[in-house]
């Protein structure tokens, strides 16, 4: 069963706990929601090229035609791996869409998912084979669907099912209108299933930044019911790499 992704390349995860690990990026194509923020809308939809970077770390690619099939994903990978290289992430797009594909994927490395956790059926299918996953949580404000309260159900139950056999965190973007009554939604959802999984809070990539006033504000209040609550930016954006 092939896939389509839009592109694989080399480089430093910028979000998250896992912020500054070398990885091998493997990005899907095509995802359910439509956030305003999103800083890959060229994933949305399948476009029929991929691009593959030509040596590790490089930011010098050449383009192929999609779907991939597994061997031919495999070999890109492979040639894409260094010494410091510690996961592949499964990113997009939303990868959970790629369900089926994944659980063929069958490779030596560590996977790391990169998910809006919209699709719980699809993360129990390949829970066993996940090392990291980040999972989303989305706010009102985000404004990425009609049916936030059906999201929001979903993302908790991907959590959850996920966190059985993966090590989990969950991401929640923060705009510069963000408020404790939204955040809300976040924080009792973790609180119940497991305290103790990290809560990070990335600030929204944008000309508006978020005061740090309200990084403060927010963070208190996740932490009165979170055992692990942080303030990650995209620290890739910060280094100008992929």
């Amino acid at each position: 069963m092939p896939a389509y992704i839009n592109e694989i390349f080399n480089s430093i995860q910028g979000e998250g706990p896992y912020a500054g690990i070398r990885q091998v990026f493997v990005r899907f194509e095509q995802c359910q929601l439509h956030c305003g923020y999103c800083d890959t809308p060229q994933t949305r939809s399948i476009s029929g090229s991929c691009r593959i970077e030509t040596e590790p770390g490089s930011g010098r690619f050449f383009t192929v035609k999609t779907p991939l099939d597994r061997e031919e994903i495999y070999d890109f990978i492979r040639k894409l791996w260094t010494s410091s290289t510690k996961h592949v992430s499964l990113t997009g797009g939303e990868p959970l869409l790629n369900s089926d594909f994944i659980k063929k994927l069958d490779i030596e490395y560590p996977l790391y998912l990169e998910t809006n956790a919209g699709f719980p059926e699809k993360a129990r299918e390949i829970k066993d084979i996940i090392s990291i996953a980040s999972c989303d949580i989305k706010l009102p404000e985000h404004r990425c669907t009609q049916d936030y309260p059906g999201l929001l159900k979903k993302e908790l139950e991907t959590i959850s099912i996920l966190n059985e056999t993966a090590e989990t965190f969950v991401k929640v973007i923060i705009l510069p209108q963000t408020t404790t009554e939204s955040l809300s939604f976040a924080v009792d959802g973790v609180e119940s299933i497991d305290i103790n999984i990290p809560f990070i809070l990335q600030p929204v990539t944008s000309d508006k930044k978020v005061p740090s006033s309200l990084l403060f504000e927010l963070m208190d209040f996740a932490g009165e019911k979170l055992k692990d609550v942080r303030a990650i930016p995209q620290t890739h954006k910060m280094m100008n790499l992929l």
